[in-house]
């Protein structure tokens, strides 16, 4: 008989929708702070190869807006589309000075609402954690790239702390260092040529 992890009491997507309507509030300022920061953010996204204002930028998952915000100081706002399932969230987003002029739209990770080729840059943080199935959603980003294009998955990483891993279980989908690395790497990696994976420090 095979082992089962346990469940966590936000499993996928149908939860985690439930429960950013009820953090939304809080979330940039309370909930958002302790496991990524700006730094971290910052980090991540020089892999993401933003070099120019004319790239076309899609941040899916990307909640309130708070990765998107590192991309509009590359990228010029009308060349980036926020994609995320909480409505909750996105009210947050169309709040923020620095993302006026983004496109905002709800949109599911698994089945992206746009055409092939669409976007120089695929980013997506803190939301591949909660997709069913996250090779689908992988092909989902290689799809809607240029040939050229890169995509820029950040994660978490079950932490190595008892306590903290204690809730990590408890709470969240937290894969471990090695799952991250297995899922970035085994085929099919939906058709991308390289795959990198880095830990960025907390």
């Amino acid at each position: 008989m095979g082992s089962t992890k346990p469940l966590r009491l936000i499993q996928h997507k149908k939860e985690a929708l439930w429960f950013y309507s009820f953090i939304s509030f809080g979330y940039d300022h309370v909930f958002n702070p302790g496991q990524y920061t700006e730094d971290m953010r910052d980090i991540s996204l020089e892999h993401a190869r933003l070099h120019s204002r004319a790239l076309k930028v899609v941040d899916v998952g990307g909640g309130t807006g708070f990765t998107t915000l590192g991309v509009v100081r590359y990228v010029d706002p009308e060349n980036v589309t926020l994609l995320d399932q909480s409505p909750h969230q996105l009210d947050k987003a169309r709040k923020k000075k620095a993302l006026r002029g983004i496109k905002i739209m709800e949109g599911d990770a698994e089945d992206l609402p746009f055409p092939t080729d669409t976007f120089d840059r695929y980013v997506s943080a803190g939301s591949i954690e909660y997709w069913p199935d996250p090779q689908r959603g992988i092909r989902e980003a290689y799809r809607v790239l240029s040939a050229d294009g890169v995509a820029c998955m950040i994660g978490p990483v079950r932490p190595t702390f008892w306590l903290s891993r204690f809730f990590a279980d408890m709470w969240m989908l937290f894969p471990t260092e090695e799952e991250s690395r297995h899922k970035a790497e085994t085929p099919p990696c939906s058709g991308f040529r390289t795959t990198k994976m880095l830990v960025v420090p907390s």
